[in-house]
């Protein structure tokens, strides 16, 4: 195997080869120092994979590779003439270093007073083995792109490369980790908001059909431009410290965010959508005066998500975030924060909220039954979480709260509501019509719902059921622990999918 390439040193620092080769064999021939590079996310890979293989507008820098000439901390007789040979601008005939590496070179001379040095002595070099390095070159720069060239088209790309070349292990080791840091944590990189006003205000190189079909960019971008500059500030108070900076930034990476969770499409439509949730997370803001004073971006994309996201209710999630102090966060990951109440969500879908009358006998000896036959279920089935059954005059949370609101809250993130119609009570028929029209709303055929009734009790009254629930399907007993109590049982594990 050969590379070729021009052969000098890098501001009289470092002896580099510099050149063209095939992605593959850049790839072949050198691996990460597992000492200082990290390990690259697999996300992180499918994205860089997908961008090298059909970014019409693919360029990126060269990758930097780093060999040592000699096994030894001391240097080697072949690799000090190599040195003093390029440095002196003379041809290098030809010498075997570590690893077998055979390095050759030549010179041009140029006979113009004024030429600069590289163009004076201008030196060409070819570097060749035979078989396989048995220690492969060091990857300082370019790792994660390299690790995403398995693909054959992508592996057979050509690519610049700078080779470094150490003349023994003690430079090899040094200078490694110092460049390896100067690359990763000296450069100043020009902001994200610069880079997209270069972009999303020129139409004429970067027309809308680009945006939205090359794989550089997409519709996120398109839709970015298309809404920069659109928003009444005004109409958005509480939102205004997220559009007055960075814009552009801002907008992009939420319609990233959000076109990747597939809560928006890649149409006109989202930007209205997009618009309206802002709107929303604006009054929420109003409702909880505390997130107004969160600069969190991750947390206005999960906010916009939720509100996007029809099947969970975005005030249990502004609930969840305020009573674990998450808005005074100054920077998290908005995927991070969903995954995390996805799976306290989870959590919530196995809670039973009994919808009941309070003040009477019967029903609490009905809750002390439901309590019970949750516990033998999960104990049963070893379920984790378990079941857990909550009624809103039992619940505690070291705080006063509005009990209306509470009810809904708690009805809102449950997996079951269970009501008891026993005595005819107002409340329980405004809560079942609760879950009810929130089934409705949703798009669901049934709702998540279990009706008893007790006809031991004496009164007519307390056995009557209004006409609008006669027709759905209620558990009735007389006796509650041989007839209600079995029959709960195999209704929560069909229920919770616990039984074939």
């Amino acid at each position: 195997m050969k590379l070729k390439g021009i052969l000098d040193f890098s501001l009289g620092n470092f002896l580099c080869l510099r050149g063209f080769a095939p992605m593959g064999i850049l790839q072949d021939i050198s691996e990460p120092p597992k000492d200082i590079q990290r390990i690259p996310r697999d996300a992180r890979l499918k994205e860089v994979g997908d961008y090298l293989r059909k970014g019409e507008l693919v360029f990126f820098p060269e990758f930097i590779l780093c060999a040592c000439l000699h096994d030894d901390d001391v240097t080697s007789d072949v690799a000090a003439d190599l040195f003093a040979k390029v440095k002196a601008g003379q041809p290098f005939k030809g010498g075997r270093f570590a690893q077998g590496v055979i390095i050759q070179s030549a010179v041009s001379r140029s006979r113009g007073e004024d030429d600069l040095r590289s163009v004076k002595f201008f030196q060409t070099a070819t570097l060749s083995y035979r078989g396989q390095l048995t220690q492969p070159f060091a990857r300082l720069d370019g790792n994660h792109r390299l690790a995403a060239s398995k693909d054959q088209t992508v592996r057979d790309r050509v690519a610049p490369f700078c080779l470094i070349l150490c003349q023994n292990q003690v430079e090899f080791r040094r200078f490694s980790r110092s460049l390896f840091h100067n690359i990763n944590y000296k450069q100043v990189p020009l902001t994200m908001e610069h880079n997209l006003k270069l972009i999303l205000e020129d139409e004429d190189l970067f027309p809308d059909a680009l945006l939205q079909n090359d794989p550089s960019f997409g519709w996120p971008y398109y839709l970015a431009r298309k809404l920069h500059g659109k928003l009444d500030i005004e109409l958005l108070p509480n939102l205004a410290p997220f559009l007055h900076d960075e814009p552009r930034t801002f907008l992009l990476q939420q319609f990233e965010f959000l076109v990747a969770r597939a809560v928006l499409a890649d149409n006109e439509n989202a930007i209205k959508r997009f618009k309206e949730s802002l709107g929303k997370v604006n009054s929420l803001c109003d409702t909880a005066p505390a997130l107004k004073d969160s600069r969190n971006r991750g947390l206005l994309a999960a906010l916009v998500y939720y509100e996007l996201e029809k099947d969970v209710p975005v005030a249990s999630f502004v609930n969840w975030v305020l009573d674990n102090h998450l808005h005074l966060i100054k920077e998290s990951g908005s995927a991070d924060l969903i995954a995390i109440f996805d799976k306290v969500l989870e959590s919530r879908k196995r809670t039973i909220f009994v919808s009941m009358p309070f003040g009477k006998a019967k029903p609490d000896d009905h809750y002390a039954i439901i309590q019970r036959v949750a516990r033998e279920v999960s104990e049963k089935h070893g379920l984790k979480p378990p079941l857990k059954v909550q009624r809103v005059d039992w619940f505690q949370d070291g705080t006063s709260y509005e009990i209306n609101d509470k009810i809904i809250e708690m009805m809102s993130d449950c997996g079951l509501l269970i009501g008891n119609l026993t005595h005819c009570n107002p409340n329980v028929y405004h809560e079942v019509g609760f879950i009810m029209g929130k089934a409705k709303a949703q798009g669901e055929d049934v709702a998540n719902m279990l009706l008893f009734l007790d006809e031991s009790v004496a009164e007519d009254r307390d056995k009557f059921v209004g006409f609008n629930l006669r027709g759905i399907k209620q558990l009735r007993f007389h006796q509650p622990e041989v007839q209600f109590a079995p029959a709960l049982r195999e209704n929560l594990e069909r229920f919770f999918r616990v039984t074939p």
